[in-house]
């Protein structure tokens, strides 16, 4: 779908209710999935670990792109 862009002076109260609704829905969706993330203590644990290798430049605990996604 091609996206319209108008200026919110030209929407109506309800464009721009609507649009409002539609924004802070995606907003709501990106903090519940950020919370998942951060609740889940193991996949936390790889984040750390990660973050933890890189800083270390530890180049053996990464795998190039195009072998992960042909793994």
């Amino acid at each position: 779908m091609k996206a319209i862009k108008r200026k919110v002076s030209d929407l109506t109260v309800d464009e721009l209710r609507a649009v409002i609704h539609e924004v802070i829905a995606e907003d709501m969706e990106a903090w519940r999935e950020t919370l998942e993330i951060m609740a889940d203590r193991k996949l936390m644990k790889q984040i750390r670990e990660a973050d933890a290798n890189w800083k270390s430049g530890s180049k053996n605990a990464y795998m190039a792109w195009d072998d992960l996604k042909n793994a």
